[in-house]
């Protein structure tokens, strides 16, 4: 489209009077009402809020331009998607030359850039630049550094459609293309993300600061140096960021400077916050109505004043490139989700040292849960129970996060009732409630009603819980829910609301926010005595009795809502540090009886107890539980109750950047149910902008403790008629068997180096050394990834065995002695290694036979014809080894061998089994592995539906003949290939392969029956 008549009228208007705008004399204030305003709302914005949103939702919030040491205290106007930033605009007098001025620029990047905003705008409508905010704004940078584009208003008219309104249009918001541009113009060089940034800062500041208290007080335990730094940090940040917001004096960091004596004069800015706050962040003195004991121990450390001076020297403009006014509590929480995978541990000479906790090296990292995530579990627990009710209702409501962490949850749940609280207000008698005793609302600065501090420190106090293991954990909570009740207070605001409520500014949470371990109450000690642990294990394992710590809530029948990201740990992995704890959920939980479970299945059972009759509990976890063996008595208590409500099931789309870990989210609800709503999400970026997802109910009564299939929509129309055939692959085969696991797989797997009549040459990694070896005990040897549809690649690895086949046809172990003297170098090869086997526990002496592996099942079939799958596999991948001369091993690198009852021919069953339609219903049906691999382990694929032909009837023959015959023609075709070496060749066998896939699928479209429409959904059309 042609730039709007509006736009050229501001051209013209400014090319007649450039003299005066630029003179110095036309404020930014005129520029903004007079040019801006206008220029944006012709972008389709509602500037001036004409649809009457609430505050929350408005399209553009204006800030006021505070100044602050010559710092304005937020960006001029900050457009907005449903409540959520999507870029600033800065605006500037015509009289400045943007193009070449240093400051505008860097004051504009540091806003976006704390804001982690991709692009911002900065103008005076003569010039219009924008800036990529994800490279890191230095103070001495060029204005140019980071521009991506810099139009001046001549060129308004040429670009618009193209370069502006095609960006930064509401509508190109709306429909992802700033978004994309955005990503398409993503400058590589310099680039930090501002928490990545203020995570390095302050694990610096962690790292100077245990250092110095550790040295300078070496009285300390290590408990408590990691709380006094935790402390100190918590402190500074929380000050800084009011310090930014306009609540507290500006630069009382900076002053400290000067001088000497530095952490005394420090003190005495906390003591002043602890008077005007009453936060448990500064809480140093006894306090009547108080439960947690004071800080008596962060006063009296001794600390240089080096490593405070190196903190404070960065936390000032121009040196920080930190905007805290804007600094979200979402950025916030990701930064201390990672901080707090680090603990402070004393050497023995009392030197501090920051390593990663062990569950954190365990599990590869910590993942912050996103925000939209948050929001969408808050909006289907609270937003449920908060419906259809008024105020003195909703006070009556008590929501839990067991594992809170850095308190996202908790602060999604706590802005979801300011926000419900808000608009109830503005919608029932707003003045009424300004006039009440004590005002819930009152009018802010440009007509707004905003909730008092009293109200949403009264929200804070009725509504919000949380629980974690993690004392750190706990007081980071804490603090970002306290940054929450001051969000847009401003210090005359704050003292005012003070001085009319005769209290201090926030709510002590104490009572509210606990530490201990939610998963373990005080019978943990019924079977021991206290004194058999050290101070360390019961620090580590931290009971927490819920009757004591919230007792009015548990006598009233619990919690509301649970809400989380409860923690991802394998059970064996925690073994290793926590084994205690294991033991006790073994005998605690009914979800812990079965394998080796995720200790999220123990959070879920836990949570569902925690509820009330009416409540509701809602978590983001791994879906790998819904199939896996180890999931079965945590599926069999929720269908029990019937307690499912709903899930969304995120597939193999990674809600976790940089992480491999498939989730889902699930509702579960006290009271029952006799539907469960599914969502069923393949785009994860579509559901995230427009909720397009496959959706449907799926009975509670269909559910049990088996594997959870969740049929919705067309294809699951298709994959419950596929589950209503009877005859299933295990029905047409005689066994279907897992490979060999030696358990000491560099002893007994060999590579082949040279071949002659009765001997080999091998080459063993163990040893790192050749020997000659008699062949008759050793096979070809493939892993799984040597399987392909219809081929079988063979390598130099062979598999040594110690038995051998019998004069009847039966496979046994041979005798220690026949053993040594029909195979001497064998029997030295293995004898050279028996310590090693022994060391291990994966090889005994029994009598006079020697055994070496952990599993003997397979080897009496391993011999025989059979088809052959990789235990995991991102597309079926199903071969045939006729002869029997390979052999597999088990577990993940290798796979199950399947022998087909002589009345079903190997290649009918084989070309089935490779063909699209079952493919896709093991995608429907199995775990899903890391990288968008799938489990073919036996438990799944013995469930593939086979279609059972009846050879009598002609046409049932006639199909049969044919499904033989294409295979055979496959399974040439693939040997063809593996022998040909010509480019040319290799095409010209690949398209017989492509074609003859696609008959075979076919034709199994038509065993199957399927309809056109059907086609496609199997075909992902």
């Amino acid at each position: 489209m042609a730039a709007p008549k509006e736009i050229l009228d501001l051209v013209r208007r400014f090319n007649e009077h450039k003299e005066a705008y630029i003179s110095g004399q036309y404020n930014e204030t005129q520029l903004r009402r007079e040019f801006l305003d206008p220029f944006f709302k012709a972008l389709g914005w509602d500037i001036d809020n004409a649809q009457g949103l609430a505050e929350q939702y408005k399209d553009v919030i204006h800030e006021d331009s505070i100044k602050i040491s010559g710092n304005t205290k937020a960006p001029d106007y900050c457009f907005r998607i449903g409540g959520a930033r999507k870029f600033f605009l800065e605006a500037k007098k015509p009289a400045l030359d943007i193009k070449h001025d240093t400051s505008p620029a860097y004051q504009l990047r540091r806003y976006a850039w704390s804001a982690k905003l991709p692009l911002s705008i900065l103008s005076d409508f003569k010039e219009f630049a924008v800036y990529d905010c994800r490279v890191r704004p230095g103070h001495e940078d060029q204005a140019a550094t980071a521009r991506v584009r810099y139009l001046t208003y001549d060129q308004y008219e040429e670009k618009w459609d193209d370069e502006i309104a095609a960006i930064f249009s509401k509508e190109a918001v709306l429909k992802g293309s700033f978004d994309k541009y955005a990503e398409t113009n993503k400058k590589k060089k310099g680039t930090a993300e501002v928490d990545d940034a203020f995570l390095g800062e302050i694990e610096s500041w962690r790292e100077h600061l245990a250092q110095n208290i550790a040295l300078r007080n070496p009285e300390l335990s290590q408990a408590a140096l990691n709380y006094s730094v935790q402390q100190t940090i918590d402190r500074i940040i929380f000050l800084r960021i009011c310090e930014d917001r306009g609540i507290e004096p500006y630069g009382q960091f900076q002053a400290l400077q000067n001088g000497n004596n530095i952490y005394a004069r420090l003190c005495e800015i906390f003591h002043r916050a602890n008077d005007r706050y009453n936060s448990g962040l500064f809480h140093f003195n006894e306090e009547k109505d108080r439960h947690e004991p004071p800080d008596r121990l962060t006063l009296t450390l001794h600390i240089d004043d080096k490593p405070l001076k190196e903190i404070f020297k960065h936390l000032y403009y121009p040196d920080s490139p930190y905007e805290f006014s804007v600094l979200s509590a979402d950025i916030l929480g990701q930064v201390y989700e990672q901080f707090l995978g680090k603990v402070i541990r004393l050497t023995s000479g009392h030197h501090a040292k920051v390593e990663d906790k062990p569950e954190v090296k365990k599990a590869g990292g910590v993942y912050y849960t996103p925000t939209y995530i948050v929001d969408y579990i808050v909006k289907h627990t609270v937003g449920k129970l908060v419906e259809g009710k008024k105020p003195k209702d909703v006070e009556k409501l008590h929501i839990l996060d067991p594992a809170c962490g850095s308190g996202s949850f908790l602060i999604g749940a706590y802005q979801h009732l300011m926000d419900w609280h808000l608009k109830w207000y503005e919608q029932n008698e707003p003045e009424k409630h300004a006039r009440g005793r004590p005002p819930r609302v009152y009018r802010a600065a440009g007509g707004v009603w905003r909730l008092t501090t009293n109200e949403r420190k009264r929200i804070l106090i009725n509504n919000i819980y949380g629980v974690d293991i993690d004392t750190q954990a706990v007081e980071v909570t804490k603090l970002s829910l306290l940054l929450k009740v001051l969000e847009g207070e401003s210090e005359q605001s704050l003292n005012t609301q003070m001085a009319l409520f005769r209290e201090r500014a926030l709510p002590d949470l104490g009572d509210n926010i606990k530490c201990g371990n939610s998963l373990i109450g005080p019978d943990f000690y019924g079977e021991m005595l206290l004194n058999t642990l050290d101070d360390e294990e019961r620090c580590r394992i931290n009971v927490f009795e819920w009757e004591k710590a919230f007792p009015d809530i548990m006598q009233g029948g619990g919690f509301d809502a649970v809400v989380g990201n409860p923690p991802y740990i394998r059970i064996q992995i925690m073994q290793e540090w926590a084994p205690l704890e294991v033991e006790y959920y073994k005998r605690r939980y009914a979800s812990a009886a079965k394998g080796n479970y995720d200790i999220y299945v123990v959070f879920v059972e836990r949570g569902l107890s925690f509820l009330n009759k009416n409540g509701r509990l809602g978590y983001i976890l791994p879906h790998k539980f819904f199939n896996a063996q180890y999931g079965e008595p945590l599926r069999g208590l929720i269908s029990k109750g019937k307690h499912l409500l709903e899930v969304v099931h995120f597939g193999d789309e990674q809600v976790f950047a940089g992480a491999s870990t498939y989730t889902s989210l699930m509702f579960l609800g006290k009271a029952g149910t006799d539907s469960c709503h599914v969502v069923k999400v393949d785009d994860l970026d579509q559901w995230r902008k427009t909720g397009q997802a496959q959706e449907g109910e799926v009975p509670t009564t269909q559910l049990n403790q088996g594997d959870w299939h969740f049929a919705v929509g067309k294809g699951g129309t298709l994959l419950e008629r596929l589950n209503r055939i009877t005859t299933r692959l295990e029905n047409v085969t005689s066994r279907i068997f897992q490979g060999i696991k030696t358990s000491a797989d560099k002893i007994y797997i060999v590579e082949e180096r040279e071949r002659r009549k009765h001997r080999l040459r091998i080459y063993s990694p163990e040893k790192d050394a050749e020997f000659w070896l008699e062949p008759d005990l050793l096979h070809p040897l493939i892993k799984g990834g040597d399987s392909k549809r219809y081929s079988l690649t063979r390598t130099n690895r062979l598999i040594l065995f110690p038995y051998a086949r019998q004069a009847d046809g039966e496979t046994r172990l041979i005798a220690e002695d026949v053993f040594k003297d029909r195979y001497p170098l064998t029997w030295d090869y293995l004898t050279a290694n028996k310590q090693y086997l022994e060391d291990r526990e994966h090889g005994k002496m029994r009598g006079s036979q020697w055994y070496a592996y952990g599993r003997t099942q397979a080897l009496e079939v391993m011999p025989l014809s059979k088809i052959f799958t990789p235990d995991i596999a991102p597309r079926a991948a199903f071969s045939l080894d006729d002869t029997g001369e390979v052999y597999f091993t088990g577990g993940a690198a290798g796979g199950y061998g399947i022998l087909v009852l002589p009345e079903y021919s190997r290649e009918y069953v084989l070309g089935l089994l490779n063909s699209n339609l079952l493919e896709w219903f093991i995608r429907q049906t199995a775990t899903q592995m890391r990288g968008g691999w799938y489990s073919f382990e036996s438990r799944f694929i013995k469930n593939l539906p086979i279609c059972a032909l009846n050879t009598g009837n002609p046409k049932e023959r006639a199909q049969y003949e044919r499904m033989v015959s294409l295979v055979e023609s496959m399974l040439a075709l693939h040997k063809k290939l593996a022998v040909v070496k010509t480019p040319h060749e290799q095409e010209n066998f690949k398209r017989q392969i492509d074609a003859t896939d696609r008959q075979i699928d076919t034709l199994v479209y038509e065993l199957y029956g399927l309809t056109e429409e059907e086609i496609k959904i199997v075909e992902g059309e």
